[in-house]
């Protein structure tokens, strides 16, 4: 909504490392750069608000699941840091109330479910992780992907690490010297 898009004009945000990273599965690197040059965002087809709508309440449906394997209650956040210069914003579906565990979840899709099960998260998405976790201080993410329903819930761990963190502000900070 209105307050919570002007917030993340501001900020390079976890959905968007992908993008700047060049692995994203939805927006290629030269429309991230020209988004944030212009100031001016695509407008998304009604598909595709169906699909965030879908998102959202499989999201609710599903978060007393990933609490239970969480062990705890997870709350949305939305939290900010500045690192070297660079003002990074994540929007974590949950996190702990001490803050060590954050939760991620994606609409259940069968390819995604397998790669979840399998324990091999395509870039695509633990680049937006790794902004989450370097965001947020978190030291894991419960990464799941559901449709809400315990019989299509599958999850696996995603733990912080330096040398990720490190190459996540290496493309940030290329990434803000090409749009210069």
């Amino acid at each position: 909504t209105g307050p919570w898009l002007r917030l993340r004009e501001g900020f390079d945000t976890a959905s968007e490392a992908p993008a700047a990273l060049g692995v994203s599965k939805y927006v290629t690197r030269a429309d991230l750069m020209r988004q944030k040059h212009t100031g001016v965002a695509p407008d998304h087809s009604q598909a595709t608000l169906a699909k965030f709508r879908a998102g959202h309440e499989a999201e609710a449906l599903a978060r007393p699941l990933a609490e239970a394997c969480a062990g705890g209650d997870l709350y949305p956040v939305t939290m900010s840091v500045e690192v070297g210069g660079l003002r990074l914003l994540a929007s974590l579906d949950g996190l702990t109330l001490e803050g060590e565990t954050a939760w991620e979840t994606k609409l259940w899709n069968e390819e995604l479910a397998a790669n979840v099960r399998a324990g091999t998260l395509p870039d695509h998405y633990t680049a937006q992780m790794d902004q989450e976790l370097l965001v947020s201080g978190a030291t894991r993410c419960l990464f799941t992907c559901t449709d809400g329903t315990p019989e299509r819930f599958v999850s696996c761990w995603y733990e912080a690490s330096q040398d990720r963190f490190d190459a996540l502000l290496d493309g940030w900070m290329q990434f803000r010297r090409d749009l210069a």
